[in-house]
């Protein structure tokens, strides 16, 4: 692709136009699902199933030359007891190349699948356990499309790892007060299998934190992802070894929720360079 530079300007900030949306019959109605956030983890007290779509461009690669494309689809199913819940989520990436340079491809990612616990029967604890299989796409090329594309949802990182079969674990809590929600994701990935030639790096701590409001017709929220590997040979200190990203968003409520909002890597080697726009739909059912 032709080097060039780009504003960001039109999907650096995504304009909150629900505040002028008036709070009145925000609270949640009886059987309505549980807001959702669309870079943490989805697992949640509702059976859901959907689509995510990102665009992905680089400052220094002109829009007329090419971009990144990333799509999922994912849904689960939480039996009505609501105490077990199974989930599955599969990622790919589509590099788009106008320059001629390169031929455009699609790369798969890993497919990602588990069940969840709701100990209380409801979303104040969520105890989840699942498995990355390596479906994802072996070439480098493949993969290093994978890996920008990544940067929508941070959390699933080890998605794009090629030839990773990951353990993942975590625990999570969706809290609602008022108008007010608020969740948070604690997690580690474990990899249980791996290439040979990998630094070494098979632990990967993820700590997100997402906080919003239920307006009348829409949920607003900013969310943050904490993604980092725990060991593996790095001279350049555990510090290096963490990535960050803050999402704004919003999305309809009710049973047919569609959502846009756009992601910031905040790390100072990405700042800036990668812009990304987030566009999903998904059925959902309390």
């Amino acid at each position: 692709m032709k080097r060039g530079r780009w504003s960001g300007g039109a999907l650096g900030i995504l304009v909150v136009i629900g505040c002028a949306v008036t709070a009145s019959g925000a609270n949640a109605q009886v059987g309505e699902p549980p807001p959702g956030t669309f870079t943490l983890d989805r697992m949640d007290e509702s059976s859901r199933f959907g689509a995510q779509a990102s665009f992905e461009k680089l400052d220094n690669v002109d829009l007329s030359d090419g971009f990144v494309m990333r799509y999922e689809v994912y849904g689960q199913y939480v039996l009505p007891s609501r105490l077990i819940g199974f989930y599955g989520q599969l990622p790919f990436a589509h590099l788009f190349d106008f320059d001629g340079a390169a031929t455009d491809y699609t790369a798969l990612a890993n497919l990602d699948v588990g069940a969840f616990v709701l100990p209380t029967h409801g979303s104040d604890l969520i105890l989840r356990l699942g498995l990355a299989l390596p479906t994802g796409s072996e070439s480098n090329s493949r993969a290093l499309t994978n890996l920008v594309a990544s940067f929508e949802r941070l959390t699933d990182l080890v998605l794009a790892a090629a030839n990773y079969t990951t353990l993942r674990m975590s625990a999570s809590t969706l809290q609602e007060t008022g108008i007010a929600f608020f969740r948070a994701d604690l997690g580690l990935d474990v990899a249980v299998d791996r290439p040979a030639n990998t630094n070494g790096t098979s632990a990967f701590l993820r700590a997100n934190v997402a906080a919003g409001v239920r307006l009348a017709a829409l949920d607003l929220a900013a969310e943050l992802v904490n993604f980092g590997s725990l060991n593996g040979r790095d001279p350049g200190g555990i510090t290096n070894r963490f990535f960050h990203t803050l999402a704004f968003g919003l999305s309809t409520r009710g049973t047919d929720q569609f959502h846009i909002g756009t992601v910031f890597p905040l790390d100072k080697s990405l700042r800036g360079d990668i812009w990304i726009l987030s566009l999903g739909y998904q059925h959902a059912m309390n």
